[in-house]
């Protein structure tokens, strides 16, 4: 005889989410916040992973070696993935070693040509190759180009990170990586190598990497919408030629640390700054990031009035004063550079922004002077943009805030609705999560925010680089926070996730650590959160509430009362044994001393004769 076993009923949330058309559940992935949870997602059923890989695997970013290696074969042998990669994101780290970061390079370039050469990636609209070396085989360019065809209307961003050379092993690379055309994105970051050996690669105009790059991006790419060139150095480099372009889609344009008006001299200025024509030519620009070697702030003022409407600006605060008529457009300001507090006053930054009537996003950064800065810092920042809903704000050199403080201060800007700290820790201070379940509960339409503790800068010079053991070790805590509330706006809960960084003295090494947790923001008094018991009971006496300070008043009102109480019962007790003791001394003397008393007058009689 056999027995068939009762297979359950599918449940009705996967019957429902199982009938869930296709397009709504590609709306409910890009709702989602991870990777992790798409996956999560994707992993439910093969109808809703049918659906969803298009968002899981739109946008691809490899961190290492290993990832790139496997990522990249899977894409070579499983088309059907491989068709859905819009986004593909290149960053092999390696060490100090140079021959390992040749390595590297060499199997990730490979790895990248192999899988271009599948014609598998005919999604690609965006590559982007950060590396602190070259890609080694220069013909991954070539293999992207022709593996990953896109028609003149599509977009394609080439992003570069590795140095440009002057030597013959690199002409083939230049070759290769500047013949793109129609491009509509193009991103070039300059690393601090390039600056220290090869500054003068773009002086040199008949030179090959200079004159293949700007002929691909001024001849061959007439519709480009992104034009990036980024950098960090004291020592700027020349790109004087970006001033002889012409595109008519130009929306964002961000330059670092470069130098434009090299032949321009302060003391005797042109009429018309040459950099100054370019942005008057390009009426569509909409996002401007400058630094203080692009341009003089005198040069921007006389930009036309009327040709500019940039909702997006970076750049320094002489440069934003030297803009009045841009003020009434400007929807984010980004300060590239720190300020210090005993250069700048908040008095002249409240001035500028005060004049910002739709400014939706601050970033900005300070130097603390003292650590008594913050304070006056915050507070001019509230008079003088409250409606802002995105602030990134950053103070260095000394502890800034407490946490307390703080989280009731910024209630100053109702419309808040992100946020990014970086402080140093002030002394005593309570931990990362901690002073995040403060915010939250302060702030609770503080959808998401972002918590930074970096180590002190020190004004004591060492002649040695080790650090002096009085001194903490430097540690940079980073948490990301996520706040649910629920329908009548109230804290329900919040997700986390830390980092922390050390780095060991005497060349010890690094350690880090990464936790995820979620802390329930309700009072315990809530009927979830509830315990019974002697556990309620502890818990409420721990509690940093009226309730826990009114618990623990009682509880040392009773402990009193018991004190007194076992006193009285001691010195009752103590008391009766005296006495006791005293009457039974007393029985034990009172012949004695009845025969003292007789025998008195004789001896008075005998004392007489």
């Amino acid at each position: 005889m056999f027995w068939t076993a009762s297979i359950p009923p599918p449940s009705p949330f996967r019957q429902t989410l199982a009938q869930i058309p296709g397009d709504l559940l590609i709306e409910i992935a890009l709702a989602l916040e991870s990777q992790a949870d798409i996956l999560s997602l994707c992993l439910t059923s093969s109808r809703i992973y049918f659906h969803v890989a298009s968002v899981l695997y739109g946008s691809v970013i490899l961190k290492d070696l290993g990832q790139c290696t496997r990522t990249l074969c899977m894409l070579s042998q499983r088309p059907v993935i491989a068709r859905h990669v819009r986004e593909l994101f290149i960053k092999p780290r390696s060490s100090c070693d140079c021959k390992q970061g040749v390595a590297v390079s060499l199997l990730a370039s490979a790895a990248v040509r192999d899988t271009a050469a599948t014609y598998h990636l005919d999604a690609l609209t965006k590559f982007v190759w950060d590396a602190d070396e070259k890609p080694y085989h220069e013909d991954m360019w070539f293999a992207l180009r022709m593996g990953a065809p896109f028609s003149p209307l599509g977009a394609r961003n080439s992003d570069t990170s590795g140095l440009l050379l002057e030597d013959t092993s690199q002409h083939t690379i230049v070759m290769q990586l500047f013949d793109f055309v129609n491009l509509t994105g193009f991103s070039l970051t300059l690393k601090p190598g390039f600056y220290d050996a090869h500054m003068d690669t773009f002086f040199d105009e008949d030179g090959a990497s200079s004159r293949r790059m700007w002929d691909m991006l001024i001849l061959r790419c007439p519709n480009l919408e992104e034009l990036i060139i980024e950098g960090v150095s004291s020592l700027p480099t020349d790109i004087h030629t970006v001033v002889q372009g012409r595109w008519p889609k130009l929306r964002k344009l961000v330059l670092g640390d470069v130098s434009i008006d090299w032949t321009a001299s302060p003391m005797d200025p042109p009429d018309k700054s040459p950099f100054i024509a370019f942005l008057e030519a390009h009426p569509a620009l909409e996002c401007l990031s400058l630094s203080k070697y692009n341009v003089l702030p005198q040069h921007l003022s006389s930009i036309d009035p009327d040709s500019l409407h940039i909702t997006s600006f970076t750049g320094t605060l002489q440069q934003l004063q030297a803009l009045p008529y841009l003020r009434t457009h400007l929807k984010s300001v980004t300060f590239r550079d720190p300020m210090l507090t005993r250069e700048v006053s908040t008095q002249a930054i409240s001035v500028v922004l005060q004049s910002l009537s739709n400014l939706t996003e601050l970033k900005i950064s300070f130097i603390l002077h003292s650590m008594y800065d913050s304070g006056n810092l915050l507070r001019s920042l509230i008079l003088a943009c409250p409606c802002i809903r995105h602030l990134d704000l950053t103070c260095g050199n000394k502890p800034s805030f407490q946490m307390d403080s703080f989280s009731k201060t910024i209630r100053g800007f109702p419309k808040l609705q992100s946020l990014h700290l970086t402080i140093v820790k002030y002394p005593g201070d309570e931990a990362l999560s901690a002073g995040a379940a403060r915010i939250a509960k302060a702030n609770p339409r503080l959808t998401k925010f972002k918590l930074t503790f970096i180590p002190p800068a020190y004004p004591l010079c060492l002649p040695f680089s080790l650090p002096h053991p009085p001194f903490p070790l430097p540690a940079c805590s980073t948490g990301s926070f996520e706040l649910t509330t629920d329908r009548h706006g109230l804290p329900l809960s919040l997700f986390g996730f830390e980092h922390f960084r050390l780095v060991w003295p005497w060349g010890l090494g690094v350690f880090s650590s990464s936790r995820r947790y979620v802390n329930d923001l309700r009072p315990l008094s809530t009927l979830g959160r509830r315990k019974t018991g002697w556990r309620g009971a502890l818990v409420l006496l721990m509690e940093h509430s009226p309730a826990g300070e009114e618990m623990r008043m009682i509880m040392f009102c009773g402990l009193l009362v018991l004190l007194a109480i076992w006193g009285f019962l001691v010195h009752r007790t103590n008391g009766g044994h005296t006495d006791e003791m005293m009457r039974a001394v007393q029985i034990q003397r009172l012949p004695t001393v009845r025969g003292v008393l007789s025998f008195e007058p004789v001896v008075r009689m005998q004392a007489t004769v």
